[in-house]
């Protein structure tokens, strides 16, 4: 009779300890929710057991219940991330997070924009062989081999390259270097761009902007060169078309053309003559003949006297 009591507080006890941690971690002990917001996926990770590792299956949008002892949930986004890789410490991370790489010699410093996206059926890959969640792989693995990809691709390129006519393959070449790296797990970098204009040492920008400055002056020689000759030409052609037009008039030429010439002047002159004949010492003249051809002489003095 006396050992009834204590079996009793005993039993007693141990109820009384397992439903206060039945009451802090759920129904089952160890059981966690977490919520797995639109636009995102879950996956399960096993962390002890046989079947420790990664899951095959992805969890979708709502709460997941899991063992907080043995399980982790990684949440990924099934919607296109941006990160901008910034000197400022008001854009993006609050630490530098430019880029810096090598060409023809120099150093070049730089903001990239970057925006990528995760194949949701290939995460398991990607988790497998990082074992980072997103958060982890951009602070880390992109910035890095961001940086890897330009020093790769700019090998061979000249300073004066990077922000001029080559800049556009630059980039292009590093976003291919990106997705030859990461497109086997499921990320692919959907563009990669400079925010700004690249930083050079300063006598580079001045040997840069010396270049440029020359080459404008080069452009603008050139165009008033071509406007020179442009004019030149256009002389050269008007006066040839004016000495064809002269020999073509001339070799059209005819008896018919020179009759027809006299009759406009003949006319002429019957518009301006007077209809007064002129008077000699032996009376009045003779009717003028206003034809061009025609043989009459005015009579001589000695004529007029007889």
């Amino acid at each position: 009779m006396k050992n009834i009591p204590r079996r009793f507080f005993k039993l007693t006890g141990i109820t009384a300890a397992l439903a206060i941690i039945a009451s802090g971690c759920g129904t089952v002990p160890g059981s966690s929710v977490k919520r797995i917001p639109a636009g995102y996926v879950g996956l399960k990770v096993e962390l002890y057991g046989e079947n420790r590792g990664v899951q095959n299956a992805t969890i979708s949008t709502g709460k997941v219940w899991y063992n907080g002892y043995t399980e982790e949930i990684v949440v990924f986004p099934d919607h296109v991330q941006y990160y901008i890789l910034t000197a400022s410490t008001e854009e993006g991370s609050p630490v530098d997070e430019s880029i810096s790489f090598g060409v023809g010699g120099t150093t070049v410093n730089a903001d990239v924009s970057l925006s990528y996206f995760f194949n949701t059926q290939k995460i398991k890959d990607f988790y497998g062989k990082y074992l980072k969640d997103p958060e982890q792989f951009k602070a880390t693995l992109v910035r890095s081999e961001t940086r890897n990809c330009f020093n790769q691709s700019a090998t061979g390129l000249k300073p004066e390259e990077i922000v001029g006519n080559k800049q556009a393959q630059l980039l292009k070449d590093v976003q291919t270097c990106l997705n030859n790296k990461f497109g086997a797990v499921g990320v692919t970098f959907d563009s990669v761009g400079f925010v700004s204009k690249p930083r050079f040492d300063e006598s580079i920008e001045a040997q840069i902007t010396a270049r440029f400055q020359a080459e404008q002056q080069a452009v603008a020689a050139k165009a008033q060169l071509e406007v020179a000759e442009a004019e030149s030409k256009r002389k050269i052609a008007e006066a040839r078309g004016e000495a064809e037009a002269s020999r073509i008039k001339a070799s059209t030429v005819s008896p018919l053309t020179i009759r027809l010439r006299e009759l406009e002047l003949q006319e002429e002159m019957i518009k301006k003559w007077d209809g007064i004949l002129p008077t000699y010492l032996g009376g009045t003249a003779p009717f003028p003949s206003f034809d061009p051809n025609a043989g009459h002489s005015l009579p001589s003095a000695s004529t007029a006297k007889k």
